[in-house]
């Protein structure tokens, strides 16, 4: 088949045939008709009949054969037989009508455009042919300098025509092979986005959460079923403004949120959410919803939408307050058989008749335990409360931290605890807040530190903020019991072995303090090995003034 019709099939010969063969046949029809009118003299010759049928031939040959099963220079024989036509007619023609030798354009031009730049050869002999066929016919030579013209000239418009058609050819296919790469690419390419949005909008139905995302101008892009569950359960829909309801709830479960300030509003507002809760649905049905935001950005600076993702964590929330509601009745009921206890343990340790051997100090042991137990106590009472509460005022650290390490260190025998201050610290907080997270950080480091061990206590001002830092060389925590630190009642598997006394809920207290004040508590450490101590920092940053928000 030729270079102008890449499908090699019954279909593509038909298109080749009606591109390149049909019109050279009606051309040619038409000549040989018109001649048949007005000079029918010169058509009923040998000649013209001659070249009549074989363009009928070259016609016929090239609609029927099946050329798309042969090389592709194949059917150049089509065009030799038009120009071999078109030389018929024009021996008799030539003196008449000689516009008639333009027929053979078409073979050229076929020759030129359809084939290799090699098929030009071809298409100036058959030109060059068509020009001598009168001198070779009659055995002589051209005579004049105009008879040399009239043959050279139809061979040399034929190259000049047929160069140039090639080369746009040439050119032509090789646009349409980069505009087919191109739809090549354009396909692959809608065909990886077409199996991304299937993969994406898989996950969307997946995952066990809501997740929608906004385009930049608020409009609702994509979003899964879980999402438009939870919205439903608020009373709106998600692509329906204001995007918020009536039925949502503070995590108090008490306080209403207004609409601008529920989770979409604020996230197509530009907020970034961070696991931000909140009850939603009628009372008796309500469930837990914790979400968050984040911005997608192109190249760092194009905003194109954002993601929210919200999580139902109504088991998880109603967990929680079973727990803490049962650390607040069972720290109650035992507060009040302790109080009882501490009475009768001072009405008889004030008895002058409490006087036989022994008694007294055992009682004393017994006091001693029995303050221990409700301080233990207290620890699960605050446990249960979520909230601290601070009554701030001007205080110097080195005097809190002096106190707490007395508090600490009290009836212990342990490390050394020493503590360095080089001036006066003064913050403004509350000293009893304060006071507990520091003894705090020091029991714990001295828990963990054996008695030929040091705890130091260094009191520093900062930058707008002050630091207490708390160091010891004890046993030292591996990188999971650091992440798991500050959880409540986590204890770590040396605390477990050894029977170290306690529940678990220091440090996270003293995290609970620290963040009250607007401030923060850090660890990092490095654990023991191979008879090496280990080392452990505890780090309680105070800014200077409270933060705004004193309670959490």
């Amino acid at each position: 088949m030729p270079l102008l019709e890449h499908e090699a099939s019954r279909r593509g010969r038909l298109r080749v045939f009606a591109r390149a063969q049909l019109p050279f046949a009606i051309a040619f029809g038409i000549v040989a008709i018109l001649v048949a009118i007005v000079l029918p003299e010169r058509f009923f010759t040998v000649a013209v009949l001659s070249g009549t049928a074989l363009a009928a031939i070259s016609t016929i040959l090239a609609g029927v054969l099946p050329w798309e099963r042969w090389p592709t220079h194949a059917m150049a024989l089509i065009a030799v037989l038009d120009l071999l036509a078109v030389a018929c007619i024009r021996l008799e023609l030539i003196s008449v009508t000689p516009g008639a030798s333009l027929l053979c354009i078409f073979p050229v031009l076929w020759l030129a455009f359809g084939f290799t730049p090699r098929m030009i050869i071809l298409a100036v002999a058959g030109t060059l042919f068509i020009s001598s066929a009168p001198y070779v016919l009659r055995a002589r030579t051209p005579e004049t300098a105009l008879d040399w013209l009239n043959v050279a000239l139809l061979p040399m418009l034929t190259i000049g025509i047929a160069v140039a058609v090639n080369i746009g050819a040439r050119q032509l296919r090789r646009s349409r092979h980069a505009i087919q790469e191109q739809a090549a690419q354009l396909e692959r390419s809608l065909a990886r986005a077409l199996d991304a949005e299937a993969l994406a909008e898989s996950i969307l139905e997946t995952v066990d959460a809501g997740v929608a995302f906004y385009t930049a101008d608020g409009t609702l892009g994509v979003a899964n079923a879980h999402a438009a569950d939870m919205v439903a359960a608020v009373g709106f829909r998600l692509d329906t403004p204001p995007y918020a309801g009536p039925h949502v709830l503070q995590a108090d479960r008490r306080t209403p949120i207004p609409f601008d300030e529920q989770i979409i509003p604020r996230a197509l507002r530009g907020e970034l959410l961070s696991n931000h809760l909140e009850w939603v649905g009628e009372s008796g049905r309500q469930r837990a919803i914790l979400a968050s935001s984040t911005r997608v950005m192109r190249n760092g600076d194009t905003h194109l939408g954002t993601v929210i993702v919200a999580h139902d964590v109504t088991e998880l929330a109603n967990a929680i307050n079973v727990r803490e509601a049962f650390l607040t009745t069972v720290s109650h009921e035992l507060r009040t058989p302790l109080t009882s206890i501490h009475g009768y343990l001072e009405l008889i340790m004030d008895d002058a008749e409490v006087d036989a051997p022994g008694l007294l100090p055992a009682l004393r042991v017994v006091q001693r335990n029995a303050v221990e137990l409700e301080r233990r106590v207290q620890e699960l009472l605050t446990a249960s409360d979520s909230t601290v509460q601070i009554e701030p005022r001007r205080i110097d650290l080195r005097d809190v931290a002096a106190r707490a390490i007395e508090t600490a260190t009290a009836g212990v025998a342990g490390p050394v605890v020493r503590l360095r201050a080089d001036a006066a610290v003064v913050v403004s907080a509350d000293p009893e807040q304060v006071h507990r997270a520091i003894t705090e950080l020091v029991t714990n480091a001295v828990k963990f530190t054996p008695t030929d061990g040091t705890v130091d206590v260094v009191v520093e001002p900062g930058a707008g903020h002050a630091e207490v830092t708390v160091s010891d060389t004890g046993v030292g925590m591996s990188a999971d019991e650091l992440r798991q630190a500050f959880d409540k009642f986590y204890r770590a598997d040396y605390a477990r072995d050894q029977a170290v006394q306690g529940v678990g809920l220091g440090l996270p207290a003293a995290r609970a303090i620290a963040d009250a004040h607007g401030g923060s508590v850090t660890l990092r450490s490095t654990p023991a090995l191979a008879g090496a101590p280990g080392a452990t920092v505890a780090t309680l940053v105070l800014p200077q003034e409270p933060s705004a928000i004193p309670s959490r």
